[in-house]
């Protein structure tokens, strides 16, 4: 890795959605439009030369972005912590393990060094000076996704910017429709898309979090709505939601990234 006066701070990630909290405690916050989940820092390093070795990348195997729950609050490095972070745990498959994995092993391979210790999923949502224990008692489980994959440019002022991207498809999209919700939820299988379709209702009612089942086994869309009103009908029960049910509408399509599937929830 040559000295070619085009110096960058770089970093490969895949951005992350959420339904942020509007009021955080105190701390230099990233805005949301920065928060991403990081697979690789390369550090200070030529552009050119990473800008070469893009083409022959690993991409992901999966075309879309997998979903999660941000559990807990990490506050990180663990004896003089200077980032405050939320830990992600997958719901569902975890494709982001071995895909890491996978990159990690193409830097080194071309020279960069990568820090091998276990790979822990999580979001910085700040920098010190930070209070841990406000942190950690205004912390609620919220759902989240990982969208595009990029390769960021670090700058001052907590500002990361994208310089080069890998489009993946959202695991879901809200629609507008009269007096309901609605999404358009996506999918490589059908129990993708129904994972997918719990957590587009957990970012609408993050409190019915604890009703989630990643492992529904549903073989027919109707099988599923089934499952997923079930969902909606116990977290009603005990917590109440804005959710009525489920309709049983639409059909699962067939799209060029996999699957698709209109969920309409009355409220």
């Amino acid at each position: 890795m040559g000295e070619t006066g085009d110096q960058k701070r770089l970093f490969l990630g895949f951005e992350v959605h959420a339904p942020w909290p509007d009021n955080l405690p105190d701390a230099r916050t990233l805005k949301a439009k920065h928060r991403h989940l990081t697979l690789a820092f390369l550090g200070n390093t030529s552009y050119q030369e990473i800008r070469s070795l893009i083409p022959k990348l690993p991409k992901p195997s999966f075309r879309v972005g997998p979903v999660g729950i941000a559990d807990s609050v990490l506050c990180l490095p663990r004896r003089h912590p200077c980032v405050v972070t939320w830990h992600v745990e997958p719901f569902g498959d975890d494709p982001l393990e071995a895909y890491q994995q996978e990159v990690s092993d193409f830097f080194e391979a071309q020279g960069y060094p990568m820090d091998r210790r276990k790979f822990l999923k999580h979001v910085t949502l700040g920098r010190s000076p930070f209070k841990e224990k406000e942190w950690t008692k205004a912390f609620r489980p919220l759902p989240l996704y990982y969208h595009h994959l990029h390769l960021y440019e670090s700058f001052k002022g907590l500002r990361y910017e994208p310089i080069w991207s890998h489009d993946l498809c959202p695991p879901f999209e809200e629609m507008e429709h009269e007096a309901d919700i609605a999404f358009r939820v996506y999918g490589e299988t059908l129990g993708q898309v129904f994972r997918n379709a719990q957590i587009a209702l957990a970012f609408k009612c993050p409190d019915i979090l604890p009703f989630l089942n990643p492992e529904i086994q549903a073989k027919t869309l109707e099988e599923g709505i089934i499952e997923l009103n079930e969902i909606t009908t116990e977290g009603d029960k005990q917590i109440g939601t804005p959710f009525k049910a489920v309709s049983f509408h639409g059909e699962i399509i067939k799209e060029k990234e996999g699957l698709m599937w209109e969920m309409i929830v009355d409220v």
